[in-house]
């Protein structure tokens, strides 16, 4: 992993830009080192992907010490340029949540929810 000295990353890799639950399970069951079960569980149980679950978690307001309470809590100076943007970023978040709610519509609370 390439970082400023501070620990700063020097680029990102963003999952957020699936604007729906269904195009995030089809990469998963196609891509890669496919998952079997990628069509029929929540979002928040592809416990092979810690980044997409600790953004499930966020969507749904649960922070650990591994995650960010808020966009100003990230650790280092460097930050995706597309998310200084206030607006843009609630904007974003806005629709995440939607997206996982959604999700938990219709294939229900993760197993790793806090909230269970």
């Amino acid at each position: 992993r390439v970082s400023k000295k501070d620990g700063s990353p020097t680029g990102y890799h963003f999952h957020n830009f699936f604007m729906s639950g269904e195009e995030i399970r089809f990469k998963y069951s196609t891509y890669g080192h496919a998952d079997p079960y990628a069509r029929v569980k929540s979002l928040g149980d592809f416990g092979h992907d810690s980044k997409l679950m600790m953004a499930v978690m966020c969507a749904l307001g649960n922070h650990t010490e591994n995650t960010e309470s808020s966009f100003d809590g990230i650790a280092g100076t460097s930050r995706p340029i597309y998310y200084l943007n206030e607006e843009a970023r609630q904007a974003r978040h806005n629709l995440w949540q939607d997206i996982v709610r959604r999700d938990e519509e219709k294939y229900g609370q993760s197993k790793n929810d806090e909230r269970r």
